[in-house]
Formats: structure tokens, sequence, C-alpha cells
């Protein structure tokens, strides 16, 4: 296998419908738990661990714990990108990404505890994933910024009408070139397939999550798996605290936790997982994910 020089092995997941997702691990089998971690739309595995050797990822594994970051399918090194002529939703992330983020997790852990850790994407969708496959949902989640965009999810008027033209921009750009150019617009650096861009506007439009006949929201009211989830008010758009806690109410049959970071030190949505300062943050999630292995 590669080595990076942050001391990182490659490492590939193939998920049900023929998609390779590439990732890295730090290997450690004397662990108590095993997490996986999955980073925001139209970013990549990179934001996981930035810079290479002092992020998340390895904050994490600092701590003893043995840890693996992949790119999304189109995003990263998961391509075929949208830009490369590759076709993808967000359903294909619920249904097949997580489900093999999950599946790598549980070959690794041989018995030990298994968190999936999202930001933003992979947070969302594997709480979605949890209720859809309760017999391959990890032993927790965690959550950074899940939010999906609905008007009932969204109490500010102001923000309803922005997300109504944002999501409205998107789709008009990426219809007519076949996905949402998102570097161009300084928005990231992974171009967004149209029918994925076209599942958000969709979801907007019906008021309601769901995607590829799936009900998004029952399946969040099934699933049964702990969550840790955090916002904070310095994510002015994309997952606000008040719209956090109306997504993270959905998953009803639960146990959840919604922490709100405040202050000037508070992270905007990217902050999360790119910026120093979210350090204790990291290592709250730590310990969260250690006390639950019982270390």
């Amino acid at each position: 296998m590669a080595v990076y020089t942050d001391g990182a092995v490659a490492v590939r997941a193939r998920t049900d419908d023929g998609w390779t997702l590439e990732g890295e691990r730090l290997v450690d089998d004397d662990a108590p738990a095993v997490v996986v971690l999955g980073h925001a739309m139209m970013v990549d595995r990179r934001t996981l661990d930035r810079p290479a050797g002092s992020g998340l990822a390895s904050a994490l594994h600092a701590r003893g714990l043995d840890v693996s970051w992949f790119d999304a399918r189109g995003h990263g090194e998961s391509g075929p990108r949208a830009d490369e002529g590759g076709r993808f939703t967000y359903d294909d992330v619920v249904r097949f990404d997580v489900p093999a983020l999950v599946a790598h997790g549980r070959e690794v852990a041989r018995g030990r505890p298994l968190v999936v850790l999202g930001h933003s994407l992979v947070g969302h969708a594997a709480m979605i994933a949890a209720g859809l496959f309760e017999d391959r949902a990890p032993d927790g989640i965690v959550a950074y910024a899940p939010n999906l965009w609905t008007p009932a999810l969204e109490p500010s008027r102001r923000l309803r009408a922005l997300k109504t033209a944002t999501l409205a921009g998107w789709a008009a750009l990426a219809r007519a070139t076949g996905y949402f150019d998102t570097a161009r617009y300084g928005l990231g650096r992974t171009p967004m397939a149209e029918p994925y861009v076209h599942q958000f506007q969709a979801m907007w439009r019906a008021d309601r999550l769901g995607g590829g006949g799936d009900d998004y929201e029952a399946a969040l009211a099934r699933a049964q798996v702990d969550v840790l989830a955090f916002s904070s008010r310095n994510d002015r758009l994309f997952a606000t605290p008040a719209s956090v806690e109306r997504f993270v109410a959905l998953s009803r049959g639960a146990d959840v936790e919604h922490h709100v970071l405040d202050g000037p030190d508070a992270p905007d949505h990217m902050g999360f997982v790119t910026d120093p300062r979210s350090e204790s943050l990291w290592q709250q999630t730590a310990s969260w994910i250690l006390k639950r292995s019982g270390a």
C-alpha cells in the first residue's frame, strides 16, 4: 500500500454499485475504537486532516483511535468527477457510499466499536443511512454541521428566500454544463453533478427529504444509533443552529446530543474541520468516542 507523508496508508472501499472510494488510514490495531471520517459536499477528504499530520484525523489518532477517511464518489480521488463525466446523486451517497464506509470500518475494527464522523454531507447522510440500513449502522455517529435544506427545516424567512435563490442558481448553472462548477464561484474544489444538484432542489420544492423512492424522514425516525451533533452560530447559511436542531429532532428513535458552539472562536461551516481553533471540538469528540468504547 502507498504510504503518505503523515504516516497514513492508502485504503479503498468498494460500494455495492461498483464505485471505488479512495481513502487513507492511520492504523492502530490496539485502539479501543475505530473512526471513519467523511467530508462535506463540494470539497474532499483533504479537509479532514489539514495540514496533513496536524488536522482532525491526526488529532483523533493521537488520542489513541484507529482513523480512516475517504473521498465520497465524484470527490477528490474517487472519480470520475462531474467535470469528467461522472454522474451521481445525494441518494447514491446515502445508499452506497455510507454503507461502504461502514463496511470498511467493520472490517478493520474486528469487533471493536465503530463510529462514523461526518462533516456536513457525510454527517447527515450517515444519520439517514442508519435508518435505511439498520443492520449496517455504526455504533455511533458524530455529525459536524448536519443539515439538509427544506423550508420546514429553516425557520428564518430571510434564509428561506436566500436558499430558494441559491438552489435555483445552482440548478440553472448545472443544467447548462451538466455540473455546478464550485471552484469558479469560490465554493469548493469539487464540481457537483447536475443530478445531485437537481435532487437538492427537488427536496426543497417538495419540502420533503427523500430520494430514489426512500423517505429520509421516516429513516431518520427509525435510526437508533447514538448521535453527537454540533452546530455553530458562525455558520450563517449552510447549517445554522436552528436548522440543525430541526434536522436532528427528526431522529426520534436515537439518543441525540446537539451542542451549539458560540463565541468569536466558533467555526464557520468549513472551520469545523479546517480551523485549528476547532482543536477543542476534536478533543471533545475523541473523549465521547473513547467513553463510549469503555476506554
